[in-house]
Protein backbone atom coordinates (compact mmCIF):
# COMPACT_ATOMS: atom_id res chain seq x y z
CA UNK A 1 0.00 0.00 0.00
CA UNK A 2 3.08 2.28 0.87
CA UNK A 3 4.34 1.75 -2.80
CA UNK A 4 0.64 3.06 -4.27
CA UNK A 5 0.84 5.98 -2.25
CA UNK A 6 3.89 7.34 -3.07
CA UNK A 7 3.55 6.68 -6.89
CA UNK A 8 0.15 8.90 -5.57
CA UNK A 9 1.87 11.53 -4.49
CA UNK A 10 1.64 14.25 -7.04
CA UNK A 11 -1.79 14.07 -7.48
CA UNK A 12 -3.50 16.72 -6.01
CA UNK A 13 -5.06 15.49 -2.24
CA UNK A 14 -8.37 15.04 -3.33
CA UNK A 15 -8.00 12.63 -6.53
CA UNK A 16 -5.22 11.08 -4.42
CA UNK A 17 -7.88 9.96 -1.83
CA UNK A 18 -10.39 8.76 -3.88
CA UNK A 19 -8.11 6.91 -6.07
CA UNK A 20 -6.70 5.13 -2.68
CA UNK A 21 -10.24 4.27 -1.97
CA UNK A 22 -10.69 2.73 -5.09
CA UNK A 23 -7.56 0.85 -5.03
CA UNK A 24 -8.48 -0.27 -0.90
CA UNK A 25 -12.40 -1.15 -1.69
CA UNK A 26 -15.27 -1.32 0.97
CA UNK A 27 -13.83 -0.80 4.69
CA UNK A 28 -14.86 -3.92 6.47
CA UNK A 29 -17.83 -3.03 8.06
CA UNK A 30 -19.86 -1.97 5.08
CA UNK A 31 -18.33 -5.76 3.52
CA UNK A 32 -19.75 -7.12 7.04
CA UNK A 33 -23.50 -5.83 6.45
CA UNK A 34 -23.64 -5.29 2.81
CA UNK A 35 -22.04 -7.80 0.84
CA UNK A 36 -24.49 -10.63 0.85
CA UNK A 37 -24.59 -13.77 -1.25
CA UNK A 38 -27.49 -15.57 -3.09
CA UNK A 39 -28.34 -18.49 -2.30
CA UNK A 40 -27.51 -19.89 -5.10
CA UNK A 41 -24.49 -18.81 -6.37
CA UNK A 42 -24.22 -17.05 -9.85
CA UNK A 43 -21.68 -19.62 -11.80
CA UNK A 44 -20.47 -17.34 -14.13
CA UNK A 45 -19.56 -14.18 -11.15
CA UNK A 46 -19.38 -16.52 -7.91
CA UNK A 47 -18.77 -13.30 -6.25
CA UNK A 48 -21.66 -11.86 -6.75
CA UNK A 49 -23.79 -10.17 -4.29
CA UNK A 50 -26.88 -8.24 -5.36
CA UNK A 51 -27.46 -4.80 -4.07
CA UNK A 52 -31.39 -5.57 -3.19
CA UNK A 53 -29.84 -8.44 -0.82
CA UNK A 54 -27.44 -6.17 0.79
CA UNK A 55 -30.34 -3.30 1.18
CA UNK A 56 -32.35 -5.95 2.94
CA UNK A 57 -29.58 -6.70 5.26
CA UNK A 58 -28.96 -3.08 5.93
CA UNK A 59 -32.15 -2.11 6.93
CA UNK A 60 -32.77 -5.11 9.26
CA UNK A 61 -29.15 -3.67 10.96
CA UNK A 62 -30.23 -0.30 10.84
CA UNK A 63 -34.18 -1.29 12.21
CA UNK A 64 -33.77 0.37 15.37
CA UNK A 65 -31.41 3.94 14.32
CA UNK A 66 -32.88 7.31 14.91
CA UNK A 67 -30.75 9.23 12.46
CA UNK A 68 -31.65 9.12 8.87
CA UNK A 69 -30.01 10.23 5.61
CA UNK A 70 -33.09 11.90 3.29
CA UNK A 71 -32.11 12.85 -0.60
CA UNK A 72 -34.42 14.91 -2.72
CA UNK A 73 -34.25 15.03 -6.78
CA UNK A 74 -36.17 18.09 -7.78
CA UNK A 75 -37.16 17.58 -11.50
CA UNK A 76 -39.25 20.05 -13.78
CA UNK A 77 -41.96 17.50 -13.19
CA UNK A 78 -42.10 17.00 -9.53
CA UNK A 79 -39.38 15.57 -7.02
CA UNK A 80 -38.05 12.23 -6.39
CA UNK A 81 -37.56 11.62 -2.60
CA UNK A 82 -35.60 8.76 -0.27
CA UNK A 83 -35.41 8.24 3.32
CA UNK A 84 -32.29 5.39 4.78
CA UNK A 85 -32.22 4.83 8.14
CA UNK A 86 -28.18 5.48 8.65
CA UNK A 87 -25.85 4.35 11.51
CA UNK A 88 -24.61 7.11 14.30
CA UNK A 89 -21.48 8.65 13.52
CA UNK A 90 -20.29 7.41 16.39
CA UNK A 91 -20.91 3.97 15.37
CA UNK A 92 -18.57 1.38 14.56
CA UNK A 93 -20.86 0.56 11.59
CA UNK A 94 -21.26 3.56 10.31
CA UNK A 95 -18.89 2.94 6.85
CA UNK A 96 -22.32 0.84 5.81
CA UNK A 97 -23.71 3.94 5.54
CA UNK A 98 -22.41 4.18 2.27
CA UNK A 99 -25.46 2.73 0.89
CA UNK A 100 -27.01 5.53 0.75
CA UNK A 101 -24.39 7.11 -1.92
CA UNK A 102 -25.02 3.85 -4.29
CA UNK A 103 -28.95 4.25 -3.60
CA UNK A 104 -28.77 8.27 -4.57
CA UNK A 105 -26.57 7.03 -7.76
CA UNK A 106 -29.08 4.13 -8.75
CA UNK A 107 -32.13 7.20 -8.35
CA UNK A 108 -30.44 9.72 -10.54
CA UNK A 109 -29.64 6.98 -13.40
CA UNK A 110 -33.38 5.92 -13.07
CA UNK A 111 -35.06 9.17 -12.84
CA UNK A 112 -32.56 12.55 -13.33
CA UNK A 113 -32.63 15.59 -11.72
CA UNK A 114 -31.62 19.34 -11.85
CA UNK A 115 -29.58 18.91 -8.30
CA UNK A 116 -29.40 16.70 -5.29
CA UNK A 117 -30.84 17.65 -1.50
CA UNK A 118 -29.41 16.35 1.42
CA UNK A 119 -30.51 16.00 4.41
CA UNK A 120 -28.90 14.38 7.91
CA UNK A 121 -25.64 13.86 9.97
CA UNK A 122 -23.09 16.22 8.92
CA UNK A 123 -20.20 13.57 8.62
CA UNK A 124 -22.26 11.25 5.87
CA UNK A 125 -23.55 14.31 4.10
CA UNK A 126 -20.28 15.57 3.51
CA UNK A 127 -18.60 12.13 2.63
CA UNK A 128 -21.26 11.71 -0.04
CA UNK A 129 -20.71 15.54 -1.32
CA UNK A 130 -17.12 14.88 -1.38
CA UNK A 131 -17.60 11.40 -3.66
Amino acid sequence: MDQIAAALKDLPEGDRQKLLKAVIGMPDAAKKILLVRPKVEAPLDPGFAPVVLGKRAYLNATKECKDKLIWALPRADGCGRYELPVFPEDSPDVDASILGGVLIQEMIWQRSASELQLCGPTKICEALKAA
